[in-house]
């Protein structure tokens, strides 16, 4: 852990007002050092929101553009050359007119027009090689961040049906090109292994700063189809395990349910008990009661959450949420189907049907439909397992 820094910035945001976010970035990026620790005048810096395939912003799916703004424009400010850009969620075809399109949607247009950034549209990709990958050795990267001097992720907190929770070492996974992202979803099959592998990717590409936007996060069956819930506040450090772990705690998870924190922990990268958080107290801002994704079973402790483990590795399949199409609102967009790691959906007389006995549940096709299409339900021995463990 020699050189890394387990400080987490803590900062009371009380709304999305342009004022009130910029002072709570400044004052956050001040507490662990100062926008000229991370990056220096005349740097190229690619900032990283959370995008996945464009939504308002008050729905909560994507980093909320005054967030966005406001660290952008500090970059602007200290003399760097700022790219603003992401690879929309795997059911997007990674193009300029869908990038143009999530821009728009998400506020983002309006963020580079704010603040003289500019925003990527260059849809290349180029392989990364990784020797020290534990999980991969290789990746694909997308080309802004790639020639980028530096990288600085502005996330977004939310649950996720899959990792559990999305904030800092999730959000940068959309510099793999949206449709290889499924490859890596069929490769990693598990929760903890892919988050082996967002650890890997992190450590290869190194983020100087995070940012997280936790002024209002998602509950319930995220990235996209849960609710907004009120948390208040910005996060800042240098350390994405570090920081996800503050954000873990402040939504009531345990941390180590989180696969890439975990790996992290495991691999020596991160102590948790050195972390230190520095601003205001994150007591202040914590929500016990945010409501988890339906596949999270966390909150156990010693010989019982051992049990738990056990039984979710043993009968994973069986516990786990099936998904399902809702025929009224699927409107056959096929996005389900090009996502699809192991090819279960398919779109047949305008309607999406799932094969659930190919389906790994790793609920990529629940994340992408901004439709609210795919349902997710239990079996009858899913739902004993359910309440036995609850």
């Amino acid at each position: 852990m020699a050189g890394r820094d387990a400080t987490v910035a803590v900062v009371r945001c009380d709304d999305y007002t342009p004022e009130t976010v910029d002072a709570a970035v400044r004052r956050a990026i001040d507490l662990i050092g100062g926008i000229g620790r991370f990056v220096t005048p005349e740097e190229g810096v690619f900032l990283k929101p959370n995008l996945l395939q464009g939504q308002e912003p008050e729905r909560c799916v994507t980093t909320h553009p005054a967030v966005v703004a406001a660290v952008a424009r500090l970059l602007v400010e200290h003399g760097c050359r700022v790219v603003v850009g992401d690879s929309p969620g795997a059911g997007i075809v990674y193009n300029e007119a869908n990038l143009r399109r999530g821009y728009s949607r998400s506020g983002f247009t309006a963020v580079a027009e704010e603040t003289g950034a500019t925003l990527n549209y260059d849809t290349g990709s180029e392989t990364i090689s990784f020797p020290e990958g534990e999980a991969v050795k290789q990746f694909p990267i997308i080309t802004p961040a790639v020639r980028a001097d530096a990288i600085v992720v502005v996330s977004k907190v939310k649950t996720h049906m899959w990792t559990r929770m999305t904030g800092a070492a999730k959000n940068l996974f959309g510099l793999i090109p949206g449709l290889e992202k499924p490859v890596y979803h069929f490769r990693f099959q598990d929760e903890y292994a892919f988050g082996r592998m967002l650890v890997d990717l992190n450590e290869c590409m190194k983020p100087r700063l995070q940012v997280v936007d936790a002024v209002v996060g998602m509950e319930g069956d995220g990235p996209q189809a849960g609710s907004p819930r009120t948390i208040g506040v910005i996060l800042a450090g240098s350390d994405y395990a570090a920081v996800d772990t503050v954000l873990a705690r402040l939504i009531g998870m345990d941390p180590l349910e989180i696969g890439s924190t975990r790996s992290a922990v495991e691999r020596g990268l991160l102590d948790p008990e050195s972390i230190r958080t520095v601003g205001d107290d994150p007591a202040e801002f914590a929500v016990p009661d945010f409501r988890k994704p339906s596949t999270y079973a966390g909150g156990r402790t010693g010989v019982w959450r051992r049990v738990v483990q056990a039984v979710v590795r043993r009968f994973g399949r069986t516990y786990a949420p099936r998904p399902g199409v809702i025929a009224p609102p699927c409107i056959g967009c096929g996005k389900c189907e090009r996502i699809c790691p192991v090819q279960a959906v398919t779109i047949a007389e305008g309607r999406a049907t799932i094969d659930l006995a190919r389906c790994i549940r790793c609920y990529c096709c629940h994340e992408i439909c901004t439709e609210h299409a795919i349902g997710l339900s239990r079996s009858l021995t899913g739902r004993f397992l359910a309440r036995l463990l609850g």
